[in-house]
């Protein structure tokens, strides 16, 4: 199936998920989150598999643009790259395999907190195109069709530790959410809660005296290597300004040493007992990301194994001006 046949086929099953999702939830248990990637860092089992996660991204933007579309206005959306999905959580989770000696050796300390941002994408730019040659008012309807007018009402969250998260409850994208999840407030909070959780988890790990006390013997390690670090953000930060192939030099080193005194397996250790921590104070909203990304899902993978009867035509509506 194509992308854009795909896309069309979304939007015809999806017309109807609000009554189909309360149907299924009110008559069945809830149903498991699909099993995370092996390979990958998952902790807490809150890490949806990248196919997932794609498969949610692409219908999403499918409801949006066709929304926009009834409008009188274009959407454009990448098709949503799993391996880019797999790349990123790789990040998002890299300090906690500082360990990983043969991945030092290719990539040293991986890449820069402040490297350069990665250039607009083809959506990106078809966008900014767009938007360019609408009249101001056009634009300024533009996004309240996309977001909602101002002054709507809003749903707030608070989030403990980070604070009050607003989040629209009118336009396309709030229509394309309740339309995949059924229960649009209900998924935000679950997700926001979700994704807000690495600040507290984080700062649970690095209070703890078994992670400093790991990190004193890293550095004790090191320091018999001939490297002064405290921490290995010292080391990365000294890195920086080395060549790349002393760069992987330092960063093997560290992660031997790492390897040799348990640092990072205490770092992981604690971070999976944070992450369970947080799910067991925050429980609700645990379980309703499982179970709401879990139905969306499982409903979006049985439509896309069919056949797309539907011809694969052109899709992206004339600008209106």
């Amino acid at each position: 199936m194509t992308r854009s046949g795909t896309a069309r086929a979304l939007i015809r099953l999806l017309a109807a998920a609000p009554l189909v999702l309360t149907a299924v939830a009110c008559s069945s248990p809830p149903a498991p989150a699909p099993s995370p990637d092996q390979a990958s860092v998952r902790p807490g089992d809150l890490e949806l598999p990248a196919g997932t996660r794609a498969l949610l991204a692409d219908a999403e933007r499918a409801l949006v643009q066709d929304c926009m579309a009834r409008q009188g206005f274009s959407f454009f959306y990448d098709s949503t790259d799993p391996a880019e999905l797999r790349a990123e959580t790789a990040r998002r989770y890299w300090d906690l395999t500082l360990d990983d000696v043969p991945r030092s050796r290719r990539e040293g300390f991986g890449p820069a907190a402040d490297s350069a941002p990665l250039p607009a994408s083809r959506a990106e730019r078809q966008e900014q195109a767009y938007l360019a040659q609408l009249p101001p008012q056009r634009r300024a309807a533009w996004a309240d069709a996309l977001m909602g007018p101002s002054g709507q009402d809003r749903i707030k969250v608070d989030v403990p530790g980070v604070g009050i998260m607003e989040h629209p409850t009118a336009g396309c994208f709030a229509q394309a959410r309740t339309r995949l999840f059924g229960d649009y407030e209900k998924w935000l909070r679950a997700d926001t809660f979700v994704h807000a959780r690495f600040r507290p988890v984080e700062q649970a790990v690095t209070g703890s005296p078994e992670y400093r006390e790991a990190t004193a013997r890293w550095s004790t390690c090191v320091k018999g290597r001939g490297h002064a670090f405290a921490t290995p953000e010292d080391a990365r930060a000294r890195a920086s300004a080395l060549s790349r192939d002393q760069a992987i030099a330092l960063a093997v080193a560290t992660a031997v040493c790492d390897r040799q005194v348990g640092r990072s397996e205490t770092h992981r250790s604690l971070y999976e007992q944070a992450t369970v921590d947080w799910i067991e104070r925050h429980p609700t909203q645990a379980a309703d990301f499982r179970r709401l990304n879990a139905e969306a899902a499982r409903r979006l993978t049985t439509l896309t194994t069919a056949p797309d009867p539907v011809p694969d035509t052109a899709t992206a509506t004339e600008p209106v001006s």
